[in-house]
């Protein structure tokens, strides 16, 4: 079953073409990981799943609902409440964590349950425990990002972001904010959801986890995809000169 169908996506800021004709699909329980240098517009891909860019042209589907359609030869958006459905069905985790700064871990984590999906605060604060736990922050509950470590923020991030149980989650270079010693501790936290088929999307510069947790592996550069396939494929045997060259300098990586 596909959760995501991308198809023929277009975006450009001015005369720079920061997206050309993406196609691409996410079934249900897969890790596909998006890999390519700065500027090949991966994050821009992200960023227009998610609502918070405005794509030029092309389509997307979501959990079997339009965002985005092709009519009349003209990219045209859903009504909001469509767009609304779509967002909840979506989780999105910043490379700079964007956790409230005012509010304690467990207010940053309720806010939205309750808020949005309209849970009662007992529920909401319920879950969060959970998942706090989950994330090996129990004890944390009353503490404000500022006391926190980086890596213990992402954390704070990413349950938030499974707070609203979306059907797929995406993630923003979730390690390139931390310390690398703090960048194990997130890695784990991803690779235990994809032991737990959470359906995931994940743009990374970290070459031997992407080959390691991923189902499929789409590579980028200039707004294009170059290639994509499997991970011992991409990693071990690609054929594309490009592919070649950027994997060359993470090559005593993996």
């Amino acid at each position: 079953m596909a959760i995501l169908e991308v198809e023929h996506l277009s975006k450009k800021f001015g005369a720079n073409k920061v997206l050309q004709d993406i196609s691409f699909t996410v079934s249900k329980g897969q890790v596909v990981s998006i890999i390519g240098p700065s500027g090949s517009g991966k994050s821009t891909l992200l960023r227009c799943i998610n609502q918070l860019e405005t794509a030029d042209g092309g389509s997307i589907r979501v959990c079997g609902m339009d965002m985005l359609q092709m009519i009349g030869g003209k990219a045209v958006y859903s009504k909001k409440k469509t767009l609304r459905e779509i967002r909840l069905k979506i989780g999105l985790v910043f490379q700079n964590f964007n956790l409230f700064p005012h509010m304690s871990v467990m207010q940053n984590i309720i806010e939205a349950p309750v808020r949005v999906l309209k849970k009662s605060k007992t529920e909401a604060v319920s879950d969060a425990g959970e998942l706090l736990k989950k994330m090996g922050l129990s004890g944390k509950e009353l503490s404000y990002p500022c006391e926190l470590s980086g890596g213990q923020q992402q954390r704070v991030s990413i349950a938030r972001a499974l707070a609203l149980k979306p059907e797929i989650l995406f993630f923003d270079e979730p390690t390139s904010a931390l310390d690398p010693e703090l960048t194990g501790e997130i890695l784990k936290v991803i690779k235990e959801l994809a032991e737990e088929k959470m359906t995931m999307v994940i743009v990374t510069h970290e070459m031997e986890f992407a080959r390691e947790v991923s189902n499929h592996v789409i590579f980028m550069d200039g707004g294009h995809i170059i290639e994509e396939g499997d991970p011992e494929k991409l990693f071990g045997d690609t054929q594309n000169d490009r592919t070649k060259r950027f994997l060359s300098r993470y090559k005593n990586n993996f």
